[in-house]
């Protein structure tokens, strides 16, 4: 179900359905190449620091960055030569620039009473691989435990890499053995904040193709489409400034 935006803020968000994660979710297909992956994690903070309704943005990279999870030590990035940022979310290291990247913030208020971190991670990424399979990317599967040990010695790639440990519920390639999409979250007093990477052949890495909106339709039982966020936007410069273009904020750990 769809509703118009102008509803974005008329009435009280519904109850979510059985199965669904929120009520009401806005849709953001961003399709601004964004100057840096600060400015990308800032943009995603200040989605849940303004929002006042559930909100997904789906971008992609206009170059290939890293981003690292907030406990994660600045010397686990393997490649120094790239541009990294760390992220508010938790999470290991993640290459981007072959995914679409999608942040989901949740209010407070609009998260389900009694919801705990690891059922959050199912229902988005069970919602996510049904979506691609509809799109015709038959092999993906949530699945509830994966053997990340030995992906990782397959892959021969950085332990500390977020595509080479799967964790319970990450989405899996069935043909290739492969982990095709993984997610961190962080919660505070405002809400939930979610990010995932996908990893998908060219002809499905768009913003708008339509396993984005399928996925965002099973995640809510009302979709809309998101007006313009004047305010988040505002707030992502001080946030980019002050804290993900800081040195204190990339070397914390």
């Amino acid at each position: 179900m769809t509703t118009r935006a102008s509803e974005l803020h008329s009435r009280e968000a519904p109850p979510p359905d059985e199965g669904k994660l929120v009520g009401r979710l806005a849709i953001w297909p961003d399709e601004i190449h964004r100057e840096s992956g600060a400015t990308q994690m800032a943009l995603d903070e200040a989605l849940l620091l303004t929002a006042d309704q559930p909100v997904i943005r789906f971008y992609t990279w206009a170059r290939p960055e890293i981003t690292f999870g907030f406990f994660t030590p600045l010397d686990a990035v393997s490649d120094q030569s790239q541009p990294s940022t760390r992220r508010w979310t938790g999470g290991g290291v993640v290459e981007h620039g072959n995914d679409v990247t999608f942040s989901l913030a949740i209010p407070r208020a609009a998260l389900p009473s009694g919801l705990r971190a690891g059922e959050s991670y199912r229902i988005i990424h069970e919602a996510l691989a049904g979506a691609l399979r509809q799109a015709g990317f038959v092999g993906a599967e949530a699945v509830p435990t994966v053997d990340s040990r030995a992906e990782a010695r397959g892959l021969g790639v950085s332990p500390g890499a977020c595509f080479a440990k799967p964790v319970s519920w990450d989405l899996i390639d069935r043909d290739s053995g492969l982990k095709i999409a993984g997610g961190a979250q962080r919660r505070s007093r405002k809400g939930l904040l979610h990010q995932g990477s996908v990893r998908l052949p060219a002809e499905l890495r768009s913003v708008r193709h339509r396993w984005t909106r399928t996925f965002s339709e099973s995640l809510a039982g009302e979709c809309l489409d998101f007006p313009h966020a004047e305010e988040a936007e505002r707030l992502a410069d001080e946030l980019r400034r002050d804290r993900y273009q800081s040195r204190a904020w990339q070397q914390r750990f």
